[in-house]
């Protein structure tokens, strides 16, 4: 089995997140009043702030969105307010979902090999599976599992070893492929599985885990 990770290894969240962020500056520019290389700064302090709080559950995934806006806007803003610009954002952001373009082909591979696919994804479990939708290729997965339905996150081991228990499928035969070193490839090793970390920002290997650059690398490790 052949797990991957959503964000920044099958979609590129960060072109989208960027994209979105732009578009939604410009619409709240008036009350805004930041140039785009402070907006782009700030917002990545808040998703990266207030995710995190959603990850150790200090937070639920809807409050967590209402604060970035609080603290983007101003606590001036009432809970509905919050949620509606937040909502304004994310019209933008879908707008600009994509897959990376080595994707498709790696699916359509490992699809031909006969290899199982699935997911495990930080995030609500609803949104990934939009995203799924959305890029078109929802269908070669056989499962999609989330942190907000296992009620852990990577890299805790749990979500790892849950998600071949619903796959039905030995852990130490599985493989876990994602962009963060630490959170996937680490994470997922340390729970039995043959952890992959997907670099597409630079050549740095790491020597407890297998590195690919590029998904067309994937080739020469699953056959």
């Amino acid at each position: 089995m052949i797990f991957f990770d959503i964000d920044a290894t099958i979609l590129d969240h960060e072109k989208a997140e960027k994209l979105g962020a732009l578009a939604f500056l410009k619409d709240n520019y008036d009350e805004l009043k930041l140039d785009s290389s402070e907006f782009t700064k700030r917002w990545e302090e808040l998703s990266d702030k207030y995710f995190e709080k959603y990850l150790s559950k200090e937070l639920s995934f809807q409050e967590q969105r209402r604060m970035r806006m609080k603290e983007l806007f101003g606590s001036h803003l009432s809970e509905g307010q919050a949620d509606d610009k937040f909502d304004d954002y994310l019209a933008f952001y879908r707008g600009n979902w994509s897959v990376f373009e080595d994707v498709v082909p790696c699916l359509e591979y490992l699809k031909k090999q006969g290899k199982r696919m699935g997911v495990i994804s930080n995030g609500d479990y609803q949104q990934q599976v939009e995203k799924l939708h959305k890029i078109n290729i929802i269908q070669y997965f056989d499962c999609i599992i989330t942190s907000s339905e296992i009620g852990v996150a990577k890299p805790n081991a749990t979500i790892f070893t849950e998600a071949c228990r619903i796959a039905d499928v030995p852990i130490h035969e599985s493989y876990y492929i994602g962009d963060r070193l630490e959170t996937d490839a680490i994470g997922s090793k340390n729970a039995g599985m043959q952890g992959i970390w997907l670099n597409r920002k630079d050549k740095t290997v790491h020597s407890d885990v297998l590195v690919l650059h590029d998904l067309s690398e994937l080739r020469r490790l699953i056959t």
